[in-house]
């Protein structure tokens, strides 16, 4: 429950023998200007763990977390096992009356961070560098200034397992250009003056190291309004529930899905592209109770010692369809497993733009939903954003739709290619060697994941990819309906905007986020060797632009060449590449807001499926594992409204 503010103690002996005692309560964070959890992350909600990979462990007392409509607080006991905060979602805190955003530097002055103009700063403590970042203040409520969250967001995952540093300097303003108030816990550090806050004394020791690599790069205690630190998650605690559940699956299934059995429906077809469409289900070692229902209750079964627990196979949907030259190709042809949009279903295979990249390309495509983020899980994302404790519903689910899209691979290549996949005379329609991934939005997003984790797939198209929901969010057109269902279960703008970077934890197990550092480096255990290929739609109203970029930078890879424009923190590549990121340019950069919003509608969101030179470019990708521009202009790359994209197949 949200608690109001203490008085100041009056008796010596009620604030424990002279301690200064403090307004915010105890279980709140002294350190920031508003509500109860701001500034976030910080170590004040940490402590130490030495059985922990990071020393440290998650440390919210219950009550710290905001509260429903209907009087239900968000249950700390799920983050409390954590290691660490989240390495993707944003840093932010708030003032009674805002900020004024004139002097952050935005996304498009990543660079501004790096300098001493710079009102915000963030210190990675092991190295001592500062970490480059846009700042900005919510948008959406600037009538609410008291609500008004201030995010400070990294330019790419930040590093697992590391201690940052936070500060904001007093040359950031309050609306109005006054100065911003120093919250009254940091004001205590500044003049060591000892409280009777248990978190902040807590954290007390710490602030000789913060204060000093501040000092190393020229800032001053008396340059600050208020300064806290951080420890992030440890990696392979974010991961642990996808190694595990994959270790678990393969062996379920069997060699080559030899395990795993299917039934199917045949459906007639009314474009000539397309010879047949299969709809059915298949076999899939089940990780959920309630035998893998969508019921609200429903959560990942585990083992005595916390790890995903599979004890026998369910069933569940696939799309599939063949093009018509499969069945005259000389060769058996590669398999394509789709990946649907946003909380979308199998059935988005057999949509156009599928069948169009299908019959282009001669291949078989399959698909599966996406537990989790699909159409049947749509009820439980909105009873998640009514009561945020019903979580397990959603992102244990997650869990489950990555393992259904390995166990897809393996039935395809398997039991599905030795009788499904066959020519009329009986000859093999499909090669099992050459399994690859096509993913369109949601599908491009959470195909960073499942390619990671998949033991066979190797090459995988990411169409409009991004990592990061709680930047994404925000900043898509898709947002809004949800976000009014969780505003009206939680009023408060500060409230939700803590909630989606709570959240991020969650997202974490699943998310890209929790591959996106190690795809192509060291690599998921048991999977091959990964390569990607990013197409990008510039001023895309779904899919933000600084999210793709994010996961670019992440992962490392450069941008195509010639390109509308290389984004901050990229490497431009004028020779085919194993990985890239191509941008498609439609004219509408023009529409993309500073802020934290969406683009005006457009429809540059799909118009990259099925150009001429996207699938020219898909073709030589799969084919020899190479990309390379094959759009026309000269020196802008990819500017589809000048007709460098070809013909809209």
């Amino acid at each position: 429950m949200r608690k109001a503010l203490f008085s100041f103690c009056v008796l010596a002996a009620a604030c424990g023998g002279g301690d200064k005692g403090l307004d915010t309560p105890d279980e709140c964070n002294p350190l920031g200007g508003l509500r109860c959890m701001t500034p976030w992350p910080s170590a004040i909600y940490e402590k130490d763990d030495a059985s922990s990979p990071t020393g440290r462990r998650i440390a919210l007392p219950q009550g710290s977390l905001p509260t429903n409509i209907d009087g239900i607080a968000i249950k700390v006991d799920s983050y409390n096992q954590k290691d660490g905060f989240s390495p993707a979602g944003a840093i932010l805190t708030a003032f009674p009356n805002g900020v004024d955003p004139s002097n952050l530097g935005n996304y498009k002055n990543y660079a501004k961070s790096l300098t001493a103009d710079s009102p915000t700063v963030l210190i990675d403590m092991s190295t001592g560098e500062l970490v480059e970042h846009f700042a900005e203040v919510d948008s959406r409520v600037p009538d609410l200034l008291g609500s008004q969250a201030l995010y400070i967001r990294p330019s790419k995952m930040l590093k697992g397992s590391t201690r940052y540093a936070v500060a904001i300097k007093k040359t950031l303003k309050a609306t109005g250009g006054g100065e911003l108030p120093i919250p009254e816990g940091f004001q205590a550090i500044l003049d060591d003056s000892k409280t009777s806050h248990p978190l902040l004394e807590r954290v007390r020791p710490r602030y000789t190291e913060i204060f000093a690599a501040l000092a190393a790069k020229g800032i001053q205690k008396t340059d600050l309004v208020t300064a806290w630190d951080f420890t992030t998650g440890s990696r392979d605690a974010v991961r642990a529930d996808l190694v595990n559940s994959v270790a678990a699956a393969m062996p379920m299934m069997g060699t080559n899905g030899s395990s795993l059995t299917f039934t199917q429906t045949e459906t007639m077809q009314n474009d000539t592209r397309i010879a047949k469409r299969y709809d059915g289900l298949y076999d899939v070692p089940l990780f959920l109770t309630n035998d893998g229902s969508t019921a609200l209750s429903t959560k990942m079964q585990r083992t005595a010692d916390g790890k995903p627990s599979a004890t026998k196979l369910y069933k569940v949907p696939y799309t599939a369809i063949i093009p018509t030259c499969a069945l005259t190709a000389t060769a058996p042809v590669p398999i394509m497993i789709y990946g649907h949009g946003l909380l979308g279903d199998s059935t988005q295979t057999a949509s156009g733009g599928t069948r169009t990249a299908a019959a282009e390309l001669c291949f078989v495509a399959i698909g599966t939903d996406m537990r989790g983020m699909s159409d049947v899980d749509v009820p439980n994302v909105v009873s998640t954003l009514n009561d945020v404790n019903n979580h397990p519903s959603i992102f244990d689910a997650m869990i489950q739709g990555m393992v259904n899209h390995v166990a897809l691979v393996q039935v395809a290549r398997g039991p599905m290619a030795q009788t499904l996949f066959r020519k009329p005379n009986g000859d093999p329609l499909v090669d099992p060697t050459k399994v690859h991934w096509y993913g369109i939005s949601q599908g491009g997003i959470m195909g960073t994941t499942i390619c990671a984790i998949d033991p066979v797939i190797e090459k995988c198209v990411l169409q409009v990819g991004a990592i990061n929901y709680s930047m994404m969010l925000e900043r898509s057109r898709d947002w809004p309906t949800y976000r009014t269902t969780l505003i009206g279960a939680y009023p408060d703008p500060l409230d939700t905007s803590l909630i989606i970077n709570l959240m991020q934890w969650d997202w974490d197990r699943s998310e890209p986020t929790s591959v996106a550092d190690i795809i192509l480096g060291q690599g998921f255990p048991g999977a091959p060797k990964k390569q990607v290929f990013m197409q990008v739609a510039i001023g895309d109203d779904e899919v933000a632009n600084i999210a793709s970029e994010y996961q670019a930078r992440t992962m490392g890879i450069p941008v195509m060449m010639p390109s509308p424009y290389v984004p901050y923190g990229m490497q431009p590549s004028t020779a085919p590449s194993q990985n890239a990121m191509v941008l498609f340019d439609f004219g509408v950069s023009s529409t993309i807001p500073l802020t934290n919003e969406p683009p005006p509608d457009n429809d540059v969101h799909s118009n990259i499926r099925n150009k001429r030179a996207t699938i020219e470019m898909m073709r030589k990708f799969y084919a020899e594992g190479v990309i390379e521009q094959k759009c026309t202009s000269g020196t802008s790359g990819c500017d589809c409204a000048a007709g460098a994209c070809g013909e809209q197949l």
